[in-house]
């Protein structure tokens, strides 16, 4: 049957049409039984025929349109709507609008309906020992055999920091894995006494539990690497994984180093003043123990680049120390991914070096293609040269592999306010709030989107949610002035502009954009400049931008930033 006719036997428009035609009929003989026994005119017998005629139509309409439920009349969502091919569809490409409408948001990153087969996570493996401050080896062991096996391109490993988020809860291996998109669980324990090590591993599938590998291992502290390289080739063989070479080695270090690492990680991602500052003494604790260990230096980076943005480190000083321990890494392990991401960063931040950071990026994906967070680097990247498309793949695939961290999920509600993507932008700010109720920025970044959609008293509200006085100062700024409440505006700006001038000279011009005042917002545009402001970086898809973009100053201030794609108009 051809599906148009079986779609309109679906909506029941047949029997419709059929149960209308009838009670018509029986509608006009009664209508002329009555004009004749009440001597009606025939004009009035006619009408009533006609008015029968053109509801034909008319119902025939509605049948296709909605049903009747018990729940009343309802719009009929059948499989048309959700089948249908093109534009919307299941891995069709959607254009983007400036302003996507309110009645289409989406989840905030794609749900693979089922995970490949060769995705694994690897869980940290659970401390034995008789004393628990040995939990560091089981740790860093762990870690080792995650970084072993992400090594492999045609293997999809969830991240550490989504893995490592199961840590100390008992552990149900279909639900992880569902939140990880992971087909295969590895999990384990490790009892070390003295010298002497057993680490018990196995290899689970998620969907029926079934064991596809597992083994205990009696060996000395010396050997451990060996383990480690063991049960990456058990992995790699049990799951079928197509090598283009050999299965990647561990690297002997300070096992204690591990532990410090993984702390300093923790912390850094919780991203606030306090944690930032416990991470910054993690890693350099790590670095007292092995002054070689190459990622260590590389988080230590980072986190002075975060103490930039939260003012607790001047531009001058914070870059200067980041510069220093990301090209101690590197000189360390060319092959470090992370290390080159982190210079990627710096040289896109703050050097505007569009040429230099595209290399960086492109070497550290060449080397980790599965590295969520090279993956976000090049995401923002991307987006900070216009590239939005681009960006947006490169970010919800960071998201797939490490779902249950922040960062992802802030660079994606970047980039979709950027494309004007408002809802969704929204979605994945909340959902960062989801994972960690208090993360900087989020609250703001809802706060803007609510702006631009005109939704002033709201946007003041979810401003006033903001944890970090630098953004809640900004945003509380905007909503007032949308709202008219300009003394008031005035009033926390002179305070704002006292304290973060340089700190946030990119959201001060923002602010008098908005206001309409353009020679102040180029002002502080070029304060900015001056200060070498890391948001300038961004400045191609800041909405609040949209009125300088007309302006001669506009096309000049980014020529002289030196982007390689012309700027949005």
């Amino acid at each position: 049957m051809h599906p148009f006719i079986e779609e309109l036997n679906r909506r029941r428009v047949f029997r419709v049409a059929a149960i209308y035609i009838a009670a018509g009929w029986v509608l006009a003989e009664v209508a002329g039984f009555a004009g004749d026994t009440f001597n009606a005119p025939a004009w009035v017998v006619q009408m009533f025929t006609i008015f029968i005629l053109l509801g034909f139509p008319l119902v025939v309409i509605l049948a296709w349109a909605f049903e009747m439920t018990p729940q009343g009349l309802k719009r009929d969502t059948g499989p048309v709507a959700e089948t249908a091919a093109g534009p919307g569809a299941a891995g069709a490409p959607v254009a983007t609008p400036t302003h996507a409408p309110e009645s289409r948001p989406v989840p905030p990153a794609p749900v693979k309906a089922e995970p490949s087969e060769q995705s694994i996570a690897v869980l940290p493996f659970v401390n034995m020992s008789s004393d628990p401050e040995q939990e560091y080896f089981s740790d860093g062991l762990s870690e080792e055999l995650l970084n072993l096996l992400a090594q492999i391109p045609s293997l999809h490993v969830a991240a550490r920091t989504s893995s490592f988020s199961f840590k100390g809860e008992k552990i149900d291996i279909p639900a992880v894995a569902e939140k990880l998109r992971v087909a295969n669980v590895l999990e384990g324990s490790v009892r070390k006494a003295g010298d002497k090590v057993r680490v018990t591993a196995q290899l689970i599938k998620a969907a029926n539990g079934y064991h596809l590998w597992s083994e205990t291992f009696d060996r000395t502290l010396e050997d451990i690497f060996e383990v480690q390289d063991e049960i990456a080739e058990s992995v790699v063989s049990a799951l079928k994984v197509s090598l283009l070479g050999e299965v990647p080695r561990a690297r002997e270090t300070n096992p204690e180093a591990y532990s410090l690492y993984l702390h300093g990680m923790h912390f850094f991602d919780l991203a606030d003043r306090d944690n930032l500052e416990k991470a910054r003494l993690a890693f350099e604790k790590a670095l007292e123990l092995d002054p070689n260990y190459a990622p260590a230096w590389d988080g230590l980076a980072g986190t002075y680049v975060q103490q930039i943005n939260t003012g607790q480190l001047s531009m001058q000083e914070g870059l200067a120390l980041a510069r220093k321990a990301g090209a101690r890494a590197l000189e360390l392990d060319e092959t470090l991914a992370e290390a080159h991401a982190g210079d990627a960063f710096i040289k896109m931040a703050f050097d505007w070096d569009w040429t230099g950071a595209q290399a960086a990026i492109q070497r550290a994906l060449q080397l980790a293609p599965n590295n969520a967070k090279c993956l976000r680097r090049a995401g923002l990247l991307a987006a900070n040269q216009g590239r939005l498309d681009e960006a947006l793949v490169l970010v919800r695939k960071a998201i797939e592999l490490d779902p249950l961290v922040t960062a992802g999920y802030n660079n994606l509600a970047h980039v979709l306010t950027a494309t004007g993507e408002l809802e969704q932008a929204k979605a994945a700010a909340r959902h960062i709030l989801s994972l960690s109720p208090v993360q900087p920025a989020a609250h703001s970044t809802i706060a803007r989107c609510l702006l631009l959609q005109g939704k002033s008293d709201s946007a003041l509200a979810e401003a006033e949610r903001e944890p970090d006085p630098s953004w809640r100062g900004y945003v509380t700024v905007m909503a007032l002035d949308a709202l008219g409440r300009c003394e008031e505006a005035d009033q926390v700006l002179g305070k704002y502009v006292e304290e973060y001038r340089d700190q946030m000279a990119v959201q001060i011009a923002a602010i008098y954009a908005q206001r309409g005042n353009l020679d102040e917002a180029f002002s502080w545009l070029e304060h900015a400049f001056k200060v070498r402001d890391g948001g300038l970086s961004e400045m191609l898809g800041e909405p609040f931008f949209a009125c300088l973009r007309d302006d001669p100053r506009w096309t000049a201030f980014v020529e002289k930033m030196g982007f390689p794609t012309s700027p949005q108009k």
